[in-house]
């Protein structure tokens, strides 16, 4: 009978229960995109982190994290062979291989910009990374060869492509000037802007010996076959190699999974927006239906309906308007999220420009279907209209009956 009631009051003025509802699908449908693309960005950025800087957890010779911004070379792992093969051997270790990071300046004799060097093994670099596979144009590198990886910023900045020659300036471990002046084989295009706009790629043995390493790398990289087994093959490793830091890439990636923890903030901030939108429309349009319904409320009291009942009829009045936004706003929300997911959002345009923000997005970026989050959304909807309601149910049924009659 009160649901049968509350339906055909809804109804009585339709352009305001219309605007209320559509004002809380709409904020509903926001919040599923937003929630989409900045959680499709998340799972990008993470990926590329490990399949292009760190693998999922790093060797480093003790005291090298406490300088490690400025790849302190004098900080390496001087006989890394023993670790590698120990390492490898494990039945969890998917691959290992071992790089040097150094600071660079890249020249063309005329122009200089700032990078950084990256010596990787190309004999085994493919087992922990996917820099063979993100080589755009050109070849990957081979052992021993004078040749270099460059990124598709990089190349564009100045000019270059594969054949040409750049100079690499740096400093040796012994804090010495080297030039070196290396061909370009290949031009790298990752969509992770820490290597497409800022980074040389060269073979591991050239790096050893331009740098006066001997032997020497300043890490050693490794991807795990069971990845959510992480901390557990850290603390194995930790007793394994002691004398020597462990770090995962969520140790090494820590400004990008800050961002990811301040984009719940967000998501919060929209769901809260939604409940402000659903707060002020619902009370109001039931406060308003309140006020126009005073002789029916007043004939309802006297024919011994309770207050109880009158509130729960007002509350199922809101709780209705909240089921209609919600399932507008999740349909809405699922139809536009489509093509966001299928096609993504390009962010070439306006990523360069911005710089280096945290995340590893440099161009298209898709959403992705959080299914967790529709429901949500959907229910809070649902939630936030049938609470919302509560009090202007209680001032309704607040009337007495002959003041109610009397009004009317």
């Amino acid at each position: 009978m009160l649901i049968k009631l509350a339906f055909r009051n809804i109804f009585r003025n339709f352009s305001r229960t219309f605007l209320t509802f559509l004002s809380i699908a709409l904020g509903l449908m926001f919040l599923i995109i937003i929630d989409s693309m900045l959680t499709g960005i998340d799972q990008e950025s993470f990926d590329r982190i490990i399949n292009y800087e760190t693998g999922h957890i790093k060797i480093f010779d003790r005291g090298y994290r406490e300088d490690e911004e400025n790849f302190p070379l004098d900080k390496a792992i001087a006989d890394p062979a023993p670790i590698i093969k120990k390492v490898g051997e494990d039945p969890d270790v998917a691959g290992v291989t071992s790089r040097i990071n150094f600071r660079i300046m890249l020249s063309d004799g005329i122009d200089q910009y700032p990078a950084v060097g990256i010596a990787v093994n190309p004999a085994d670099d493919q087992s922990v990374f996917l820099l063979r596979q993100a080589v755009a144009k050109g070849e990957f590198l081979r052992s021993g060869e004078a040749a270099m990886l460059v990124g598709e910023g990089l190349a564009d900045d100045f000019g270059v492509d594969v054949g040409d020659y750049l100079t690499v300036l740096t400093r040796t471990k012994y804090d010495t000037y080297q030039a070196i002046d290396l061909r370009i084989k290949g031009i790298l295009k990752t969509e992770d802007p820490k290597i497409d706009w800022s980074a040389v790629v060269i073979p591991l043995g050239v790096g050893q010996d331009s740098l006066d390493m001997g032997r020497g790398v300043t890490e050693i990289d490794i991807k795990l076959k069971e990845p959510a087994r992480i901390e557990e093959f850290r603390a194995r490793l930790a007793r394994e190699v002691p004398g020597m830091e462990i770090a995962t890439w969520k140790d090494l990636a820590a400004d990008v999974v800050a961002i990811a923890k301040a984009k719940r903030g967000g998501t919060s901030f929209v769901l809260f927006s939604v409940f402000v939108i659903a707060l002020i429309g619902i009370s109001n349009t039931i406060l308003l239906a309140a006020f126009e319904r005073t002789r029916e409320i007043g004939m309802m009291a006297a024919l011994g309906m309770r207050r109880g009942q009158i509130i729960r009829l007002f509350v199922l009045e809101g709780a209705m308007i909240g089921i209609l936004g919600s399932i507008t706003g999740c349909l809405l929300g699922v139809l536009v999220n489509i093509p966001f997911v299928q096609y993504g959002f390009d962010w070439g345009f306006v990523m360069r420009d911005v710089g280096d923000i945290g995340y590893r997005v440099t161009g298209v970026s898709r959403g992705v279907w959080n299914i967790k989050m529709i429901a949500i959304a959907f229910v809070s909807g649902i939630v936030i209209s049938s609470l919302t309601s509560i009090y202007p149910a209680r001032v309704a049924s607040k009337m007495e009956p002959t003041e109610a009659l009397r009004k009317a």
